[in-house]
């Protein structure tokens, strides 16, 4: 019985100690807030726009490809992101123009190009975008147009292109009456055919025109047009629909862009993709047509260039964005495309609002961000305040300032540091190489050279020193078949330890097609170490015959191709590469033989064929690796991750219920292997068990569903780096705590992490870029001795933190957050700043300054004490000198010398003025005053005119008294990063000598 009875007891303690655990999620490390660099000064892909006034304020509303949706409330000098804890693929968004705080947002852009995004749904705000609900249209995956019934705003159409990537009923045109909370689908044409435009006649809105696009993308092709698309009217609401032919082109159709003249509602102008595309105008409301005359930009692309706009003011003036921008004055019989001053939009335009108040005024959506027009589109203004651009990777160097390297969607490759003075910018952004932007590497050895990718393997070697730029695409060669490229080729290096003939060192370069190519010698001279590593399906190399009906091979297409290269940490022999069609190859002998482990990886629940996009060789264990799969492709939209113990020979599916989107990348911490990095079309996630569990990362000031294309850990300074196809590049600074905390039992109350050694540094202060050019600016890394600590729960006492010199001299108290989880607190290295003498007008002045910077401390070894809960934790960090920079341990304990010689007499010049105010006060309080008393006060008031600016009103009049003087001094050296010279020094002894000058004057008054 007692043996039962303990046995039960050890159940419930368990049981109890179980339930206590802390399980952490991303709401635990928000100190860990990413910094998002941008850049502005090359947006990325606009998809919808909308607009209103409020207020008699200019609201606008832009919704993107992969960076969600962004408001400004000034017409678009800022902007704030108003949907990051949401899908960051828009494809449409629609104002209820009888309330502008009604909006509506569909997700999943419809620019069917080989790298869009996915939606997952449509969502509602009644507040101008402050909070959203998702209202329905779930497995829709890309919506076009929202229309809202101008009669009757509960009305609300929704345009459903549906998969690019499969078959779906869920295609076609949606209908509710009562706000979102129904729906019904009121034209269906099949499975393979969607909703890809409508429109409404603004005086009758039972009138509707709907067009119907048959399409399918697969991995090595692109099908736009079939005999499913159409064009559709409806006279009823869309109860009924009619096909409509008359004047329409025969034989199978593509997409078709529709807009009407809401001044004749009964002209309409349609772009209709064909055999032969055109532009077609009906003058009965979509019952007959007739085709019109055009140039090649009216009906370039039509399934990627979908905007067609009438001038809501003027009937003869339409607008049509497509490669570039073009206008008819006379109602789309003859177009123009001039622009004259400003500057020329980026290419590739999918967005177009003109305000209906002032014509005048535009703003175009385009590949490479937005634009503004005062008039009516002939000259153009760039608003460089949206940090959206679409990265597909990121790299960086290993400078003391590391640089951080990617390539944008449609916007080339670019480089920036990680960290500048002022914070980074646009300004602070140099373009390297042109074309789409993909892979940029920098070289191990050299940071003054860069390795930049464009589509298809066009690949060139950028000299910083030199300015010049050569190509180093390798080309084919003997019997080799033709080379095929993927859209995003990869180049990668590789560590060496082998020398060159000079006895140099050399790292490895790497570039594929369907061969792999290594290089010694930046790119100059390839040899190729493989056969070819894909499939060679030859049915899945047609691409000439990609685009449908009007055709589209620009190589986005290219199949069967190396799409990710990894070489093993140290062991250069040992080369995996991963492709898109499946095969995960690999060579033990330097590239003499290969192994294909794919199907290793197909049992372990991957599909056959996914693309490997991602392989990831642990640096702390060489048997453990990992890699990520997408399916998406095949219409598969899971994350698909999977690890390896044994060196790759076998695989385990890390899952989770907390993926979403199809995966992308994966890296293991290079400090801590339970720490795992995971990025999907749909978030970034982290596991703190090595992939046992993950959390979505919530709180680190990215989006909750932010598309992460890749992942990088610095191996110098252990930020975490990156590549949003969206939002730009992000940098975590310093994983340090995180490491810490995963090592540690987060069932604590408390926990104070050791500080690493500081090396004496600032942040820097010059040179910056200018304000009027800086467009988006997110702050540079912060410079100074950071203390970690967790806390359990939120605390409700004020958490303190106090610093000790050698001496044991307390010498700095800092206030600590109290938040659940990691906190982060830095010490600017400075002390307690000095009491200042009180009195008069301060403002702008460095005497009110004075009072807030303490001096610099010297070098040393310092004690820390944490105060949190009642209780007290200690840790020691030691701040190093740092003589490349002049921080010797001599120069600073001579700045901290002498600043605190001017730190004490601000002490003391404050004791002696607060003596002499309690003297005023107490004699002022006296109902009479003997000759001596009085003469006693009016002394002490007048010293105090001679010590204090008692005479300053505004900061327009300055006073040069005692305290100022003393102030200027000491501000001087508060904010200095060297000691005052020899010459200089002096002026220390001045002021002290004045103080005791002072301080015997006024003791002599109050003496007598």
């Amino acid at each position: 019985m007692f043996k039962k009875n303990r046995m039960l007891l050890a159940f419930i303690l368990c049981s109890l100690s179980g339930h206590a655990q802390t399980e952490l999620n991303s709401s635990h490390f928000q100190t860990l807030a990413a910094r998002a660099l941008g850049p502005s000064t090359m947006s990325g892909r606009i998809t919808s726009i909308e607009g209103a006034m409020v207020n008699d304020q200019l609201n606008l509303y832009v919704g993107t490809a992969g960076g969600g949706i962004w408001k400004s409330q000034n017409g678009g000098l800022s902007f704030t992101p108003i949907f990051d804890k949401y899908c960051q693929s828009i494809g449409a968004l629609a104002i209820d123009k009888g309330n502008a705080k009604i909006l509506y947002a569909g997700t999943g852009e419809s620019n069917m190009r080989n790298t869009v995004s996915i939606g997952d749904g449509l969502y509602k705000s009644t507040d101008g975008g402050g909070n959203w609900q998702k209202i329905g249209l779930d497995s829709t995956e890309h919506i076009s147009k929202i229309l809202i019934d101008p009669r009757d705003a509960k009305t609300v159409y929704v345009a459903v292109p549906g998969p690019l990537w499969s078959s779906s009923a869920h295609r076609g045109l949606y209908k509710t009456t009562d706000a979102g909370k129904t729906w019904k689908k009121i034209l269906f044409v099949n499975s393979e055919t969607g909703c890809a435009d409508i429109t409404i006649d603004p005086v009758n809105p039972t009138i509707m025109l709907a067009s119907f696009w048959q399409f399918r993308r697969k991995p090595f092709s692109f099908a736009s047009g079939g005999p499913g698309s159409a064009l559709y009217k409806s006279t009823d609401a869309g109860e009924t629909w009619t096909k409509v032919t008359e004047g329409l082109p025969s034989g199978d159709l593509g997409r078709i862009v529709l807009t009407v003249n809401p001044s004749q509602p009964n002209k309409v102008l349609a772009i209709v993709e064909a055999a032969i595309p055109g532009l077609y105008l009906s003058n009965d409301k979509g019952s007959s047509w007739q085709k019109l005359a055009a140039t090649e930009n009216i009906t370039a692309r039509p399934f990627y260039f979908s905007t067609l706009v009438f001038d809501p003011g003027d009937s003869n003036k339409v607008y049509r964005p497509a490669f570039d921008f073009s206008y008819s004055k006379d109602g789309g019989y003859s177009w123009s495309n001039t622009v004259i001053g400003g500057v020329v939009p980026h290419a590739d335009h999918h967005a177009l609002w003109i305000n209906p108040n002032n014509t005048d005024m535009m703003y175009l959506g385009t590949d490479g961000g937005v634009y503004l027009s005062l008039n009516k589109g002939v000259s153009w203004q760039f608003l460089n305040s949206l940090p959206v651009g679409q990265f597909y990777h990121v790299s960086a160097d290993n400078e003391p300032v590391y640089n951080v390297y990617g390539g944008l969607q449609d916007n080339g490759s670019w480089m920036a540091a990680n960290s500048s003075a002022g914070g980074v910018s646009s300004a602070d952004w140099l373009f390297l190489n042109g074309g789409d932007g993909f892979w940029v590497q920098p070289s191990p050895l050299n940071a003054k050279i860069v390795f930049a990718e464009s589509q298809g393997g066009n690949a060139n070697r950028i000299d910083l020193a030199k300015g010049s730029s050569a190509s180093i695409k390798p080309q084919k060669t003997g019997n080799e078949e033709e080379h095929r490229f993927n859209w995003s080729t990869p180049i990668v290096t590789g560590p060496s330890a082998r020398k060159l003939a000079n006895g140099k060192p050399m790292y490895n370069l790497y570039m594929a097609n369907q061969y792999l190519y290594k290089s010694n010698d930046d790119g100059r001279n390839w040899s190729r170490i493989s056969p070819d590593l894909t499939t060679n399906d030859k049915q899945k190399q047609n691409t000439e015959q990609s685009g449908g009906i009007t055709g589209d091979n620009t190589s986005a297409e290219n199949h069967c191709t190396i799409y990710t290269i990894t070489q093993h940490p140290t062991n250069e022999n040992i080369i995996w590469a991963g492709t898109d069609d499946g095969n995960l190859q690999v060579t033990n002998d330097g590239g003499k033989t290969w192994k294909n482990k794919a199907p290793a990886v197909w049992n372990s629940g991957i599909p056959k064929h996914a693309w490997v996009t991602s392989i990831e060789i642990s640096k702390l264990d060489p048997k453990r690796m990992y890699a990520s799969f997408d399916n998406h492709m095949y219409g598969d939209h899971a994350a698909y991750f999977a690890m390896s113990t044994d060196a790759g020979n076998s695989w385990k599916r890390l899952t989770s219920p907390e993926f979403t989107g199809f995966a992308h990348v994966i890296r293991e911490d290079i400090k801590n292997q339970n720490l795992l990095f995971a990025g999907t079309e749909m978030g970034l996630f982290i596991s703190l068990d090595a992939g046992k569990n993950w959390m979505r990362s919530k709180y680190q000031n990215m989006p909750w569903y932010n598309l992460v294309r890749d992942i990088q850990v610095h191996p110098a300074t252990g930020d975490l780096l990156v590549a949003s196809h969206g939002r730009g590049i992000y940098v975590i600074d310093d994983l340090q705590p995180l490491r810490q905390l995963v090592k540690a039992d987060a069932n604590a109350e408390v926990l104070f992490f050791p500080s690493a050694a500081f090396k004496y540094d600032f942040a820097p202060q010059a040179p910056t870029t200018g304000d009027n050019i800086n467009g988006w600016t997110e702050a540079s890394k912060t410079i100074a001795p950071a203390f970690n600590y967790y806390l359990k729960q939120k605390s409700n006492d004020v958490v303190k933190l106090e610093i000790y010199d050698a001496s044991n001299k307390k010498i700095r108290d800092i206030n600590g957050s109290n938040n659940k989880g990691l906190n982060k607190v830095y010490w600017p290295l400075t002390s307690n700043p000095p009491k200042v003498a009180l009195g008069g007008f301060v403002t702008g002045s460095s005497v009110l300054y004075s009072g807030i910077l303490g001096p610099k401390v010297p070098t040393g070894k310092y004690k820390v004490i944490l105060k949190a809960n009642g209780k007290s934790y200690e840790q020691f960090i030691d701040i190093l000198p740092n003589e490349a920079k002049g921080f010797s341990a001599n120069n600073t304990a001579k700045l901290a010398q002498q600043s605190m010689r001017l730190h004490a007499v601000h002490e003391k010049l404050a004791a002696l003025v607060d003596s002499m105010d309690n003297t005023l006060a107490r004699l002022k309080k006296m109902p009479s005053r003997t000759a001596a008393q009085q003469k006693t006060y009016d002394g002490l008031d007048s010293m105090r005119y001679e010590i204090l600016e008692l005479k300053r009103q505004t900061v327009f009049f300055d006073e040069f008294k005692y305290r100022r003087r003393l102030s200027d001094l000491y501000f001087e050296l508060a904010f200095a990063l060297e000691p005052l010279s020899a010459s200089k020094e002096g002026s220390i002894a001045l002021m002290e000598k004045e103080f005791e000058e002072i301080k015997k004057t006024v003791y002599a008054i109050m003496k007598n």
